[in-house]
């Protein structure tokens, strides 16, 4: 039985909605305003919630906003059913975290085909959150994504290497965001996310909860678990480098991969995310700046004690013309490079414009081809030295290169 919660301070909607949406396996709970909304929400623990915005006493918007900091509603889906119209209302609805709106007069049809999209939804929230608090020993692996020059491509990087991981393996990989200032991890998804670094909060001598630790994680559409920076500035501030560690070590427990794309410095939480990481990706650009960057970085790493291993540098080559040839860069560096990306800017800042990932909508493009590859290597040995019983469609694309190279050879 789904469980709907119809929050509308006009009776006439409640009957219109349990009229619209008249199934059998639809039962219903009322509310006639936003407080007691609420609190039909704590008591009844329903599926779904649909709620007006304009009431009398608090509005939909702080309904939502509410409900959101509970971490029992964090997954829950949100309809907002309103006479406003105006695209204003629907970003900010959006904003405060509801998935869906409609406006009053509504289709009946339409409100039944929306009601079901957020009902599995809601069902594939629950089946992920109880799979990610199985017992089941899981072997971590993560990786971070540096720079100490922005610009340069690492959260593009960052990003589809995740998705490459999630889609080779098709198990449990987070994708971290850790640029809390300004990161653009759920932009490049093209996803509003409901929970972001700044809706955690641990006391540094207390014992994180894990239900509190899960309430941050948001789900991509292809199954990828993600972590999304504050939407302003000003609340990255309140996020501490305790409540970083808390939330990585128990992701580690959680998780056979995760990806993090790291903030351009060694800031105490970055400090956190690159310890915490068994491999880090240095990224750098074919120019000067870029490369006294990575030279900077890479005395850091060894004055922290980091084993050479543990480093791989990435040349993103950024632009057409004119930019050091990578032997140079080697040799300035003492170090070889790992994997070079070509100069492709169309793909890049197309994907990121249209919301369509390379790692996903572009797995025949050279660059899609080069993400699915490098993800394969970066992946543990316990992976790659055991073909899966299912293998997805990136690893049978995947295996067929590898087994073409060593033909060839």
């Amino acid at each position: 039985m789904v469980k709907i919660l119809v929050i509308d301070d006009e009776p006439i909607y409640h009957k219109l909605t349990q009229r619209a949406l008249a199934l059998p396996d639809y039962e219903f709970v009322f509310a006639n305003n936003g407080l007691e909304g609420i609190q039909a929400a704590q008591t009844t623990q329903p599926d779904v919630i649909i709620t007006d915005l304009k009431m009398p006493d608090i509005d939909g918007y702080e309904v939502v906003s509410t409900l959101r900091r509970d971490t029992n509603f964090a997954h829950i889906p949100i309809m907002i059913l309103t006479a406003n119209t105006e695209l204003e209302d629907k970003l900010n609805a959006f904003e405060k975290g509801a998935d869906d709106y409609i406006s009053k007069p509504f289709n009946p049809e339409e409100l039944q085909a929306r009601v079901r999209v957020l009902v599995q939804r809601g069902d594939v929230a629950k089946t992920a959150r109880t799979l990610i608090s199985s017992t089941e020993e899981i072997e971590n692996y993560t990786i971070a994504v540096h720079s100490l020059r922005g610009g340069i491509g690492s959260s593009s990087i960052a990003m589809n290497l995740a998705l490459g991981l999630n889609a080779l393996w098709e198990r449990p990989t987070l994708l971290v965001d850790g640029v809390l200032n300004s990161g653009q991890i759920a932009l490049f998804l093209n996803t509003s996310s409901k929970r972001t670094w700044a809706d955690i909060h641990i006391p540094k001598d207390e014992a994180p909860d894990e239900i509190v630790l899960q309430s941050i994680i948001n789900k991509h559409e292809t199954g990828l678990h993600y972590i999304a920076s504050p939407a302003f500035p000003a609340d990255a501030e309140i996020v501490t480098p305790h409540a970083v560690q808390s939330v990585l070590s128990w992701a580690t427990g959680q998780y056979d991969y995760t990806i993090i794309d790291a903030a351009h410095s060694f800031d105490p939480i970055t400090l956190a995310m690159l310890d915490i990481a068994d491999s880090i990706l240095l990224v750098l650009s074919p120019e000067m700046a870029a490369i006294r960057a990575a030279a900077a970085a890479l005395n850091t790493y060894k004055q922290l004690g980091y084993p050479s291993e543990k480093i791989r540098l990435v040349l993103n080559w950024t632009f057409k013309r004119r930019g050091l040839a990578h032997k140079q860069i080697e040799k300035a560096l003492k170090r070889k490079i790992s994997l070079i990306i070509p100069h492709a800017p169309d793909i890049f800042i197309g994907a990121i414009n249209m919301g369509r990932p390379i790692a996903t909508h572009q797995t025949e493009h050279p660059i899609g081809i080069l993400f699915e590859n490098t993800a394969y290597q970066l992946s543990k040995e316990t992976h790659k030295n055991l073909p899966p019983l299912q293998p997805s469609d990136t690893w049978k694309r995947v295996s067929q290169r590898i087994e073409s190279i060593h033909n060839k050879g």
